[in-house]
């Protein structure tokens, strides 16, 4: 396979779709522990988990981002994020 070919296969819609598929997935086990992590401090914020999926230069990728003020806490004492990766492989 040349680079030329290898590049639009890792920049193709299939590609993509999959990614965002295990973005989702990862989400969807994120998203729960990160409501019951600030169930009981910071209620006035909502925890947000966005799963999205780009196309750079070379290839397609996938991006999982909490936005919460707490994040980076609840992330370094919890890793929920670092736990939920696993929910990318099936």
């Amino acid at each position: 396979m040349n680079s030329r070919g290898a590049r639009a296969l890792l920049r193709s819609a299939e590609v993509r779709e999959e990614l965002q598929r295990r973005a989702d997935a990862v989400r969807a086990v994120a998203a729960p522990a990160y409501e019951r992590a600030t169930s009981d401090i910071w209620t006035r914020y909502p925890v947000r988990v966005i799963a999205d999926t780009s196309v750079g230069a070379n290839r397609a990728f996938a991006t999982v981002v909490v936005v919460h003020p707490a994040a980076l806490r609840i992330e370094r004492e919890h890793r929920i994020l670092g736990g939920a990766l696993d929910a990318a492989r099936i």
